[in-house]
This record gives C-alpha cells, structure tokens and sequence, in this order.
C-alpha cells in the first residue's frame, strides 16, 4: 500500500514538473477575471492554456484566487515579453529603416511578424517588440520638429485647445507629452510645451491664405523631390502636402504645384519694372490698403501724373473707383480715382507733374481723397510706397 502511495505521489510530482517547465509563468486569478481576460493580456490563446491546465478542459469560468499556468509560446523571447507596438508601414521604409528607428533588430521584427522575405508593402501593420528605450526612440522620432520644452501653467479658462492654439501646436501632443488620461486640466497645473524649431515654423507659416503662391513645375529627368524643394528655396514635405502625393517618387513630365512664400516668389520670379516715384499724385496723408493707397486731402486739390505717359482710360465706368485714370508707362501703369473731375481724355499724351485731375470723396466715408495705384502689365498689383524716392 505504501510502495502505491509513494509511486502515485512520484508520478504527479514529475507531470507537475514536466507542466512547470512548459509554464511561462504561473497567474493568480483575480475578481472579475476571464479565460478571455487572461488570454489576452499573455497574449496566447484560450487552448493553449487549457492544453497547459488539464483542469480547466471542460471549464468555461475560472474561481478567483485560483494559480493558472500561462505556457510559454514557440519562439518566445524575454523582449516579447514586455509588449509590441503596432507601426504602419510608410513610404520609404524598409526592415533596417523601422528597425534603426526603435532600436530593435530588423532579422527580431521579421521573425516575430513571421515574414518570409524582406519585402513590406505601404500600410501594412507590423508588430515592433517593445523594450527598455524603444519607446522613448519612436517618440522622439515624431518629435524631430522640436528643439525642447517650455513649461506653463494653466491659467483660468484655459483647455488643451487654447493652450495648442497659443504655442502653434497641436493639443494632441501636449496630451502625450504630458501623459494625461483626459482632455481635463486645472488652474495652476503645469505643463510641458514642446518648443518647435525655428525652420519648421516658418514653412508651415507660408501656408496662410495670401502668403504663398503656386507656381507649375513639370518634372526633369533626374529630379527628386528633395531636388525641387532645394531649387525653389522650399521644403520636399510642403511640395508632397500641396499635391497629395501619397509617396516620395516623381515622374519625369508630371507636373507639380510649388508653394513658394509670396515675397520670396516676387523677390524670384516676378519681372518687375524699373519704377522710381519722385512724389504721390497729391500731398497728404496717406493709408496703405490691399490694392494700393488712399492720400487724404482737400477735395478740389490737384492731381498730378507721377511720370510721363498715355492716357488708355477716362471715365466713371466702375461705380467703387469713381472718376478714374489710367496711366501707361514704360512697363506699368498708374491709376488715379475717387476724383472729384477728370482733366485729360484717352489717348492724350502727359507729361510728368502735369495736372490730370482734382481730388474727390471718397465712397462712402464722407472724407476728401485720391485712391493711387500701380500695377505690372500683366495685371499685378504693387506697392507704391515701395518705389517713392527709390534711386
């Protein structure tokens, strides 16, 4: 009777150790936990515990309290053991490339995806062993347009947004940057702010409405992005945002929108005339606006051309500029309006300092002025007050 004991007892104390060497880890059942729940969170599946638990073969809840051994999988190292992170792949990635930037081994995520060869495709997901470091490395790596933090502490009325709005920053990155489980701050909290670099700034700026324009390129052989950027005094990333292009590659013939800062691009590409103003049609007080320059003065007083050249209209055709003139010159053209009365005809010759006309009202304001202008042939408006007394 004693040598059965002793042999059941030996038995069952080998199939146990035989169990714990397939064990990864023995888990203790807490409340409210599932099979599902602890499969999940060791990333194996329902079988595979089951086939570990003899136990549990016909059981479909566990008892809190109760020791579950979680087996080890094929090919399980200690690195998987602390999780993965999903990456997307992007064009322009390769193994070594996504490999480089979490700091893990290339041949690691071509195993643990279970790739064949070292192909991957834009948009597939791949699974990135997560280790000590690895997530401050991929952090960082969406952080490049940042050169550090400032810190701030929130104000009365302030939220995510308002803060990301002041700083030019995305609320979303003070949330990570911060940690913070909810969109929920309170006064006298301090947060980080990332801090941009200045260049990055700056191009993202050219993207306002008004401070930029497109200009057509048609792609050359040879040409890369980075090639075209480099030529046009712009970023590669603002030419692929402003054409939706899904991929760093360009074709030879298509053709590409550039946006070029706008005083860069009349600073560049815009031909400019040689204009050099003496003196504005009348004295006074003047006041820059979109098209060119209101001069405050006595309605009555004269208007005189600011060069010599043809008169190609005269007349009230369009009711917002009144009584109006138009000047050619040699490679622009001059407007005068909201005058009072028109002194030459289309197509007489004037000379410079000769009285054209007198000062009117102004639509709508109740206020004596003369509405100038300057404008390319082609059509494009210029700033007088850039040309007065230039050399």
């Amino acid at each position: 009777m004693k040598l059965l004991v002793v042999l059941i007892l030996g038995i069952s104390l080998l199939i146990e150790g035989a169990q714990a060497a397939k064990c990864r880890i023995y888990h203790k059942v807490r409340s409210g936990e599932s099979l599902w729940i602890i499969a999940k969170k060791y990333r194996v599946s329902i079988k595979d515990i089951k086939r570990a638990n003899p136990s549990l073969a016909n059981k479909k809840y566990v008892r809190k309290g109760e020791r579950i051994c979680i087996p080890k999988k094929a090919g399980y190292t200690a690195r998987s053991s602390k999780g993965y992170k999903i990456y997307r792949v992007r064009p322009g990635d390769s193994l070594d490339k996504i490999a480089k930037k979490f700091g893990v081994s290339w041949k690691e995520i071509k195993r643990i995806n279970g790739l064949r060869s070292n192909t991957i495709r834009v948009g597939q997901k791949l699974k990135i062993p997560v280790k000590k470091g690895t997530t401050r490395v991929a952090r960082s790596s969406n952080r490049r347009h940042y050169s550090g933090y400032k810190t701030y502490r929130v104000r009365p009325g302030d939220s995510l947004q308002k803060i990301a709005k002041k700083f030019g920053i995305s609320w979303k990155e003070i949330k990570k940057v911060n940690r913070l489980k909810g969109n929920t701050i309170r006064v006298g909290q301090k947060l980080k702010i990332p801090v941009k670099k200045r260049g990055y700034a700056k191009t993202r700026r050219s993207y306002r409405r008004g401070e930029v324009v497109y200009v057509k390129y048609r792609v050359r052989r040879g040409d890369s992005l980075s090639k075209i950027a480099k030529k046009f005094g712009v970023s590669w990333r603002d030419i692929k945002r402003a054409n939706r292009l899904r991929s760093d590659i360009v074709r030879r013939g298509q053709i590409l929108k550039i946006p070029v800062p706008k005083r860069a691009f009349e600073r560049r590409f815009v031909d400019k005339p040689k204009i050099n103003l003496a003196f504005l049609p009348v004295e006074g007080k003047y006041e820059k606006n979109a098209r060119g320059v209101d001069i405050y003065a006595g309605c009555g007083e004269k208007v005189r051309a600011v060069e010599s050249g043809t008169v190609i209209y005269s007349g009230n055709d369009l009711t917002p500029y009144g009584n109006m003139i138009i000047v050619d010159h040699t490679g622009y053209m001059t407007i005068y309006a909201y005058q009072m009365q028109n002194l030459v005809d289309r197509g007489e010759k004037v000379e410079k300092g000769e009285v054209i006309g007198k000062v009117g009202l102004k639509p709508g304001s109740g206020k004596c002025a003369l509405h100038f202008e300057i404008r390319s042939k082609d059509g494009a408006v210029l700033n007088p007050l850039e040309y007065l007394g230039k050399k």
